[in-house]
């Protein structure tokens, strides 16, 4: 009976094992490019001051604010339009609109309101917006509370199948009827209004 003996050095396999090692820790890596397309903007020094506002942007803006003064002064401005907040709701309304506002809400028939979460003001050849609101002394939107009805029957069913349930409810939601009398702007656009105090209570 023959044995055969094989014998192997180990510094050779610990050669073998560190080549291939460095051989694989040499293999290049996908990395991000550092090229950048041409549309993208430079990326800012942000210790660098940037001139954000000059005499020609200054002077555009105050050609623009004396257009629209005397467009107002002129009473020349045309139907305006205009974006309201009512019980968390936006309504884009124009003059003699008749908009419904869903749920319990306690001004009564003949009220007079005067709307003051407006979020946006337009005419044909401006529009002012609010950040988020527009001052309440520089636009003025009128209503009147003309209905307070009830909406049509609404059916709510409930059914589960195998389990003998079924449930039928019929059910009306209280509607208020809200004609938009008129939309104006008061003064100039540039002037400086009275701030707005914390004690008024918005609807």
């Amino acid at each position: 009976m023959l044995l055969w003996a094989v014998h192997v050095t180990p510094t050779l396999c610990h050669r073998t094992v560190d080549a291939e090692a460095l051989r694989l820790w040499k293999t290049p890596i996908a990395e991000y490019r550092t090229v950048k397309p041409p549309w993208m903007r430079p990326i800012l020094d942000y210790q660098t001051e940037i001139q954000e506002w000059d005499e020609e942007r200054g002077k555009i803006c105050t050609d623009v604010t004396n257009e629209i003064n005397n467009q107002i002064a002129t009473d020349s401005i045309g139907r305006m339009f205009a974006v309201v907040q009512i019980c968390g709701k936006q309504f884009k309304i124009t003059e003699y609109d008749i908009i419904i506002i869903e749920g319990f809400w306690p001004p009564n028939i003949g009220d007079q309101l005067k709307l003051e979460k407006v979020l946006l003001v337009g005419s044909k050849d401006f529009t002012l917006i609010g950040r988020p609101i527009l001052n309440r002394e520089l636009v003025s939107v009128d209503a009147t509370v003309i209905e307070k009805t009830l909406s049509h029957t609404k059916t709510r069913f409930r059914f589960r199948p195998r389990k003998q349930y079924r449930r039928i409810n019929f059910y009306r939601i209280q509607h208020t009827m809200l004609r938009i009398n008129s939309i104006n702007i008061n003064g100039n656009i540039n002037e400086k209004k009275e701030v707005e105090g914390l004690d008024r209570v918005y609807y």
